[in-house]
């Protein structure tokens, strides 16, 4: 009995962890954005990147209520930010046909110099494990409502395991920023521009 209070004490934990987390991974995207400034793409990524965790602050405390259809809901978030990401030139070209005054011109620039970057990769995959260890807990759920068989293992590993994947991508953000900073993500026009 002890060992399970303190798991649930652990996971309890891990829970306001992840809170503090995503705060630190929102505001990381807001300080790559601004020292990305030489780059229109880095600038719509970490964009895009910004408008989906806000909604994400915004909304995770209702959506943690909805029991089975919560890991639905962040599965299809995952998703939409791995395509957000991957489709990232297109949605860019979208935005920028809308003539929306600073938005349109903005997205303009990253259609034009798009380029898939490593830490938009490692993005990708972590999202996409997070995908798998969502769908992982459905099944787990589903056994345990539907049989008498009462697995707890992903359950058990489902809050550290998400607050992995937070640190993972906070560290990416770092990595961007870094990057960002030294100008490794200038664009073509940027090159050519020094290159003169």
């Amino acid at each position: 009995m002890k060992a399970m209070e303190k798991i649930r004490a652990t996971l309890q934990n891990m829970q306001e962890y992840q809170l503090l987390f995503d705060r630190l991974e929102w505001i990381a995207m807001f300080i790559a954005f601004a020292v990305s400034v030489q780059s229109p793409n880095i600038r719509w990524l970490t964009g895009t990147l910004i408008l989906l965790k806000t909604l994400d602050v915004l909304l995770i405390n209702n959506i943690i209520t909805w029991g089975t259809f919560f890991y639905v809901f962040i599965s299809f978030y995952d998703l939409l930010t791995i395509l957000l990401i991957l489709k990232r030139q297109e949605s860019a070209e979208v935005i920028a046909k809308l003539n929306i005054p600073i938005v349109s011109r903005f997205a303009k620039k990253s259609a034009k110099f798009y380029k898939l970057t490593s830490n938009e990769i490692a993005i990708v995959l972590i999202y996409s494990a997070s995908i798998l260890l969502n769908i992982a807990s459905i099944i787990e759920r589903l056994i345990r409502k539907w049989t008498e068989y009462n697995p707890m293992y992903i359950y058990n590993i489902y809050s550290p395991s998400k607050f992995a994947m937070a640190m993972m991508i906070l560290l990416v953000l770092c990595a961007v920023v870094i990057n960002g900073t030294r100008n490794l993500y200038q664009d073509r026009t940027n090159r050519l521009s020094c290159n003169k």
